[in-house]
This record gives C-alpha cells, structure tokens and sequence, in this order.
C-alpha cells in the first residue's frame, strides 16, 4: 500500500478530517506518531486542531500528501 492509499484511506473512512486546518503550527517532532503514516516524527513536525478539538500530526511530506488527497 503506498502512502498515498494509506492517507486516502483515513480519509475515506473518518479517521482523517476533510477541512482545512484552521491555524498550522510547525516545530520539531518529540517522536509522537504521524497520523499520516503511524512512524515516529522525530524532525520536522506539521501540527493542527481539528474542529472536533482533536489534535493531528503529520510529516511535512504526509501534511501535503493529505492536503492533496483530501480535495
């Protein structure tokens, strides 16, 4: 399954928001998981609120993956 697959499926199914994040917050990543790819994020990590108050984090590279599948 390719990261693409992978992303698009959490979106399909829920687990993955459609909306646009309402503010991004960028900094390094203290190995919590992607919630684009589940691996550890231990440099660049992309950080936002879901409406639903939840908290996601990605990989610079899963944050574009996501953005680009969930249009």
């Amino acid at each position: 399954m390719t990261l693409a697959t992978k992303i698009r499926d959490k979106i399909a199914t829920g687990v993955l928001p459609r909306h646009d994040p309402p503010k991004l917050w960028v900094g390094k990543g203290n190995g919590r998981p992607c919630d684009g790819c589940d691996s550890p994020i231990t440099d660049v990590e992309n950080e936002f609120d879901t409406i639903n108050g939840s908290v996601l984090r990605f990989h610079p590279a899963c944050y574009h993956i996501w953005d680009v599948e969930r249009a």
